[in-house]
């Protein structure tokens, strides 16, 4: 995966945007406390990878109400066979969307006992 040069981006709280459902906003309000608890640095610029966060698990919560609804597993009218709820596949396409997210945002496993003082641009320097 490519990755973007080090811009020495000046750390500071992203501005959250505007129209972001109730559940999208709820969870930019966690991730971006959570971060900054963790101490990872987070920049104005990261407002985008959040949003992407955030809409990501909004749509999670769309597909999970779609299976709790239908099941997990539906009727396919023109064979009679079950097959697999479409909202199933989304939901998994959406995890691993919101994994690769939350790795570009700094989350990633630590090492246990070790403490974590890197910002996001030096763990992406770092894998070059």
């Amino acid at each position: 995966m490519a990755r973007l040069p080090n811009q020495n981006m000046t750390p500071g709280r992203p501005t959250k945007p505007r129209g972001l459902s109730k559940v999208a906003s709820t969870e930019w309000d966690r991730l971006v406390n959570e971060l900054q608890q963790s101490n990872i640095i987070i920049a104005k610029a990261h407002g985008l990878l959040l949003e992407l966060a955030v809409t990501t698990v909004a749509d999670m919560a769309d597909a999970r109400k779609a299976i709790a609804k239908d099941r997990a597993y539906v009727l396919n009218k023109k064979t009679g066979d079950m097959r697999l709820h479409p909202a199933c596949r989304r939901l998994d396409t959406l995890r691993r969307d919101y994994v690769k997210v939350l790795s570009l945002l700094g989350l990633r496993s630590a090492k246990p006992g070790s403490p974590i003082e890197s910002s996001l641009e030096d763990e992406l320097d770092a894998d070059l």
